[in-house]
């Protein structure tokens, strides 16, 4: 009898339940899905598959987080289900029902929406993830084979049991809250509503006003920061009066629109307008604190969503031009701390010539001998691997200038130029490469060779915040003097990337004549670094089997001996585990990067930061307009008595239908307002940093980030307004 009874109340309070419905199926669907991401790994090859474990690993330590604001939402909704359905229990208490039943009562009514929330949930998610792995596919830049349907039996017991427990919780909460309440309580419910504090409209303007130039100090302490160091005073600051500020602005928005609309006595006295009015400046002063939160976790959402899907650009958006070569093996040739490698400053030309003689005087004379070529070290190391691997190689030596450094030449340009996050030691020597050598390495991948005159040289550059400085030099004629020659930029910045790497990396590396180098060798110059480039053979072999083929090569060029893993501070196990196949050497190799790894690893990273960033903006998102919504239906529960009044006295439904339409939609774009001004600010300083120092932006990934907040705002918008609606009618026909 009390589960029928449970069951009809569920059917016709189906308009009360629906925030909370939307709220327990969209949360349930998109826990599935992305805990199921690992289930994915099966569509995809081996080394596409180990990022799937790896994200699975990232989502489970993000889901702990997303229970628990799914947890407070659900808890916090089911408390206006139980505000409003009080004076329906203090019915029942009066016609003879036990406390207990009226708690079995509830108990049984959550049963039953948890049971078809987590069951539509779950077939949501299902078929969500199917989708995801298109979207996968999509992100690692492959595609599927063959598709078959997956599911994840981890997924679906992780997402069960930890909603299981949600409810477990809300049912315990149901029951104390019901077994408390006086039958007095529960029958003048209806008769009860929360009190709006009404404040001086002089106060409000001064706070106010207080609140706009606390915010705006906030924006100027971000700007000046630039976002590029988080632990700097100015980035606190910029945090702690943005968070004042926002509070202080809902603390007195009510109040002072109030005050200013009431003095338009042309617009304010004009049909409901001063019901709507009061209605919204009571809602606005009793949740100024909600209203506060929701503003402050929309901009995080926001922010998170779209500055994470933006730096995408910047971590793998160009990946393919990064990677034109098969492999870039590199050579650090010798530093005396690591420290010289990034930041070069010779003073002689022969001056870590002279201190790697005395420091590693083996090593020196082994590169001697060979004149530093890389190739012909590893081709007799393995000539028949060698030959069935690698179709072409080309080494690219690269000098330092003693003496000509980035200072000079942003004095000899008369501008500062160059930006100091790229560039963060212009003291340093300008790096140089011979023109034959660079000619070899854009043969290999198609590119127009470049023609020299003795006195010409040019900058290779592809970093766009560089482009500016290789560009005055062109327009300038700058002449610069390498090694006691005088040297003048031709016609041209030519766009190369020297090596394999995440993101392009070719800055201001100068391209010189080969008698250039030739005289700093004459003078005792060794390489700085030294890149050798390979081209795989087209073998029948794949990118992975011709990756593993270069390492063997390397082992037998650089055997892991018990010495040599002694020098290193490795162990034996980890050449019996193929964890390590050779050991890294200042010279032949002291990396290796290949294409392959670096266009697989940035699907993996791009995977990563999108289903993250997806995951954890939705899901605020979702908490903050659940939120609204609820705080908005509660407000019109509160007010069904003047909604009853204003019927009787002669307002149609269509005028308190406008009126309730206006509430609700104020009441959501308040936050949303305040929240896209936060926005605005931090994302345009964020991608005027990343534009000044990579030459990128992150704004084209507002847009999609909009799409999302309108569609979830949307929704909830929507839901909530036709649950008010519902309420209002009701309220009409009491």
């Amino acid at each position: 009898m009390l589960f029928k009874l449970a069951w009809r109340n569920l059917r016709r309070s189906v308009r009360d339940y629906s925030v909370y419905f939307v709220t327990l199926l969209v949360g349930v669907a998109l826990f599935y899905a992305f805990n199921s991401v690992e289930s994915q790994k099966v569509l995809f090859d081996l080394e596409h598959s180990e990022w799937f474990e790896e994200i699975q690993g990232m989502m489970n330590l993000v889901s702990g987080l997303v229970a628990c604001v799914l947890g407070f939402l659900v808890v916090y909704a089911n408390q206006f289900l139980i505000r409003r359905r009080k004076k329906e229990f203090g019915v029942y208490l009066t016609l003879g029902m036990a406390p207990g039943s009226v708690s079995r009562i509830v108990l049984y009514e959550t049963m039953l929406v948890g049971l078809v929330s987590l069951a539509g949930g779950l077939l949501l998610g299902i078929g969500l993830s199917q989708g995801l792995s298109f979207v996968s596919a999509a992100i690692m830049g492959t595609t599927l084979t063959y598709f078959r349907f997956v599911f994840s039996p981890e997924a679906l017991i992780m997402t069960v049991i930890c909603f299981a427990l949600v409810f477990l919780v809300v049912s315990v909460f149901n029951l104390v809250s019901v077994s408390r309440y006086r039958l007095v309580t529960l029958l003048n419910a209806g008769s009860q509503s929360q009190r709006s504090p009404v404040r001086n409209p002089w106060v409000c303007l001064a706070v106010f006003i207080a609140s706009l130039a606390v915010l705006a100090y906030a924006y100027q302490q971000l700007i000046e920061n630039g976002l590029l160091m988080l632990d700097d005073p100015s980035f606190a600051r910029a945090t702690v009066f943005m968070l004042l500020g926002s509070l202080m602005f809902f603390w007195s928005l009510a109040g002072f629109a109030v005050g200013v609309l009431t003095k338009a006595r042309g617009v304010y006295l004009r049909g409901l307008v001063p019901f709507t009015v009061r209605q919204i400046a009571s809602r606005v002063n009793t949740a100024f604190m909600s209203l506060w939160a929701v503003c402050v976790m929309v901009f995080f959402a926001f922010t998170i969503f779209s500055s994470g899907m933006g730096l995408l650009d910047v971590l793998v958006g160009d990946i393919f031009e990064s990677n034109p070569y098969s492999a870039t093996l590199r050579a650090d040739v010798y530093w005396e701390n690591y420290r010289d490698l990034a930041n070069p400053s010779s003073r002689t030309p022969d001056e870590r010539a002279r201190k790697m003689q005395e420091t590693d005087p083996q090593l020196y004379a082994a590169g001697m001998q060979a004149d530093w070529q890389i190739a012909p070290q590893l081709q007799q190391a393995a000539p028949e691997l060698w030959e069935q691997t690698v179709a072409d190689s080309a080494q690219l030596d690269v000098y330092e200038v003693p003496g000509l450094t980035y200072e000079s030449l942003m004095d000899a340009l008369g501008g500062e130029l160059l930006p100091m996050e790229v560039i963060s030691h212009t003291d340093t020597n300008i790096l140089a490469v011979g023109v034959t050598q660079f000619n070899r390495d854009v043969q290999m991948i198609g590119l127009p060779e470049v023609s020299l005159a003795q006195d010409e040289c040019i900058f290779a550059n592809n970093m766009a915040s560089t482009q500016a400085f290789a560009q005055a030099a062109v327009d300038q004629h700058l002449q610069i003097d390498v090694c006691g020659a005088p040297l003048r930029f031709g016609d041209q910045v030519y766009r190369m990337q020297i090596c394999d790497t995440s993101m392009p990396s070719t800055v201001l590396m100068l391209v010189v004549p080969d008698s250039a180098i030739d005289r700093l060798v004459d003078a005792g110059a060794i390489p700085n670094y030294s890149y050798l480039n390979l081209m795989y053979r087209d073998n029948g072999q794949s990118d992975v089997q011709n990756d593993e083929a270069l390492k063997q090569i390397l082992g037998k060029a650089q055997p892991p001996t018990p010495e040599a893993l002694i020098e290193h501070g490795l162990s034996i196990e980890s050449v019996e585990s193929g964890e390590v196949s050779y050991v890294m050497e200042m010279w032949p190799v002291t990396m290796v990067v290949t294409a392959h790894e670096q266009i697989t690893q940035s699907g993996g990273v791009k995977l990563m930061v999108t289903y993250l960033a997806i995951y954890m903006g939705v899901i605020l998102l979702i908490a903050t307009a659940a939120i609204l919504a609820i705080q908005s239906l509660s407000q019109t529960v509160d007010s069904e008595r003047r909604y009853r009044m204003l019927g009787r006295i002669g307002a149609d439904s269509g005028m308190l239908g406008r009126s309730l339409f206006a509430q609700t939609l104020i009441y959501f774009l308040v936050p949303l307002s305040l929240a896209a001004c936060h926005c605005a600010c931090a994302l345009g300083v964020l991608s005027h940093t990343l534009d000044t120092t990579l030459g990128v932006s992150i704004l084209g990934a507002v847009l999609p980030a909009i799409e999302l907040l309108v569609a979830i705002y949307g929704l909830y918008f929507l839901v909530t307004y036709f649950a008010n609606r519902s309420i209002m009618a009701q309220a009409l026909k009491a």
